[in-house]
């Protein structure tokens, strides 16, 4: 979470990390998105939110992240 690392994988390099144990995997999409289907095991924390006006930053994000993964966690957004 400190920015100092991360690298873009495709779907089958990110199917292969979900074999293992050492990597959470963290859906960003909206909460309706992720009810509708997610990766087994994922934590959904929504960059997004639907409102009335649209689509909202959730200003939370960082802070949420913060609170519940360790900065040296080794995760996988998607």
């Amino acid at each position: 979470m400190n920015g100092d690392s991360y690298q873009v994988i495709n779907p089958t390099q990110a199917l292969a990390l979900s074999q293992g144990s050492q990597h959470t995997f963290i859906d960003v999409r909206t909460v309706e998105e992720f009810e509708a289907g997610h990766v087994g095991g994922s934590y959904n924390v929504p960059i997004l939110f639907h409102g009335p006006g649209g689509a909202q930053p959730n200003l939370d994000f960082v802070d949420a992240m913060k609170r519940h993964f360790a900065t040296d966690a080794s995760l996988v957004f998607i």
